[in-house]
């Protein structure tokens, strides 16, 4: 007993490092791989291109032999999954339809994964690498500065613990005009989201669809 009372506990993130997950770009916005992505969409409906995104999603995944979480904040993301036969982790639960509530779980995923993945809907295996991570619509929640300077701190910290990438999506500023654009604002200095400019400036791509079947890098 007197030699474990001068024993010291180590992190285990000390001697564990995570084999780094990046998602590879589709082949028609060029040669790429990014740790952190964003794409702005124009609705919540899954166009080709964005089924396009999501099977590179899958394909890096199955690669690595990791699995992908999807928090879908829209509700869309369930019959895409099963369409692709593909075990997911997939949260979709009103605790994470505010953005407090989408940080707290995403705390709780790098403190206790294990916990945390118990509340998704559906559940890939435990002992497999969290290779990415989807959230799916930031434009649900608040647009501060500093929510989004935190939600990037926590994302930031996943990807050190689980070496995953992630991909967040947002809407583009037609989604906030309401009809006929009647709630528009004036010049955003060529903003495309409404999400803060210094949480997709972090981003090592941020994608615009701009067509059912094609996007650009902005």
């Amino acid at each position: 007993m007197d030699v474990l009372a001068h024993c010291r506990v180590y992190p285990l993130a000390n001697f564990y490092r995570p084999v780094p997950q990046f998602l590879q770009l589709p082949d028609s916005l060029g040669p790429g791989q990014v740790a952190f992505c964003h794409l702005i969409e124009h609705s919540f409906k899954f166009t080709p291109f964005k089924r396009r995104l999501w099977s590179e999603c899958v394909k890096c995944s199955i690669n690595e032999g990791s699995s992908i979480l999807v928090i879908d904040v829209v509700s869309e993301w369930r019959d895409v999954i099963r369409e692709a036969h593909v075990d997911v982790h997939y949260m979709n639960s009103t605790s994470i339809l505010t953005m407090e509530g989408l940080q707290n779980f995403l705390i709780q995923l790098n403190t206790s994964p294990e916990e945390a993945l118990k509340r998704c809907y559906l559940r890939d295996r435990l002992d497999k690498q969290i290779g990415g991570i989807i959230i799916d619509n930031l434009s649900y929640f608040t647009h501060d500065m500093t929510s989004y300077a935190a939600l990037l701190k926590i994302l930031r910290q996943l990807r050190q613990s689980f070496g995953c990438w992630v991909l967040t999506i947002s809407y583009g500023l037609e989604y906030y005009n309401g009809v006929e654009n009647s709630t528009a604002t004036s010049n955003r200095g060529g903003a495309l989201t409404r999400l803060p400019a210094s949480y997709t400036s972090e981003m090592d791509a941020v994608i615009l669809r701009e067509t059912a079947q094609f996007g650009r890098l902005v």
